[in-house]
């Protein structure tokens, strides 16, 4: 299931047209085995190994998707988590930097707002292509080059200044993570797997309703549609920058804003 072909698909097209074509596969795999039960009768039927067969082959593919689901979903949240951590980073550095109190510091801080405002604006938008953007890389080269600027003269900025230098460290160690992180999507193989066990499915469920009933024919197609719906659920959350429901740099915006509307030349106490 490749990146190029979902990306075009909001996540309401995903939830509709799985499923959708899963029934249709039924519809056509139902019609076709009926056809040839009739005209060659191939089959010696035996509605309990049919029965067996789709209880087993359900209940296992509903634990293995499930499973997979509260996998990937616990992914995404973990991707949250270090974006909201990246935006402190950037705010703990600030303040450091405001503390320092240097020209070259606050230069190194304009610097880190122009770094922040180019991983909204420039980085963000690409990073479902799967790399980060130069522009931003270069931003956050100019953060380092005007913190190599500042010229600790006593033991207390040289402590500052260390604590400095670890943090912004940490900073484009968290970007690198996240770039990283673009290609933590599940492989290709398990939407394979997932569909060709699907496709399984609907071969035994159309075996099934070769001697069809409004109550059976009902029942499996609502249960390949719960089926195909967690499939469905999974390709949404497995792509943290594609679709609708992505990965949001909301907290790194918030800090940005903050930031913005911060005036580093007031101290604690100031008038």
């Amino acid at each position: 299931m490749s990146l190029s072909f979902l990306q075009y698909l909001s996540d309401t097209q995903l939830l509709v047209l799985i499923p959708a074509l899963s029934c249709l596969a039924l519809l056509l795999a139902t019609a076709v085995l009926r056809s040839m039960n009739v005209r060659w009768s191939w089959f010696d039927y035996d509605s309990d190994i049919v029965d067996t067969a789709t209880q087993n082959t359900m209940s296992g593919a509903y634990v293995v998707l499930g499973f997979v689901l509260a996998l990937v979903m616990t992914t995404a949240s973990s991707l949250d988590d270090k974006v909201s951590q990246e935006a402190q980073v950037i705010k703990s550095l600030n303040r450091l930097l405001i503390l320092e109190g240097t020209e070259p510091a606050l230069d190194a801080r304009k610097a880190l707002l122009a770094y922040t405002q180019s991983i909204i604006t420039d980085e963000w938008p690409v990073l479902k292509e799967g790399h980060g953007s130069e522009t931003t890389s270069k931003a956050l080269a100019d953060v380092f080059w005007q913190i190599d600027r500042i010229d600790p003269q006593s033991a207390k900025s040289v402590a500052e200044f260390s604590k400095i230098l670890d943090t912004v460290e940490l900073a484009a160690q968290m970007r690198n993570d996240r770039i990283l992180s673009v290609n933590s999507a599940l492989p290709s193989m398990f939407y394979t797997v997932s569909l060709l066990s699907i496709f399984g499915v609907i071969i035994i469920c159309g075996l099934r309703l070769v001697e069809a009933t409004p109550v059976r024919a009902i029942t499996l197609t609502v249960q390949l549609i719960m089926l195909t719906l967690l499939l469905a659920a999974i390709a949404i959350i497995d792509l943290p920058y594609l679709g609708d429901t992505t990965t949001s740099a909301e907290s790194l915006q918030d800090v940005y804003n903050g930031l913005k509307l911060q005036d580093p030349t007031l101290r604690p106490g100031a008038s």
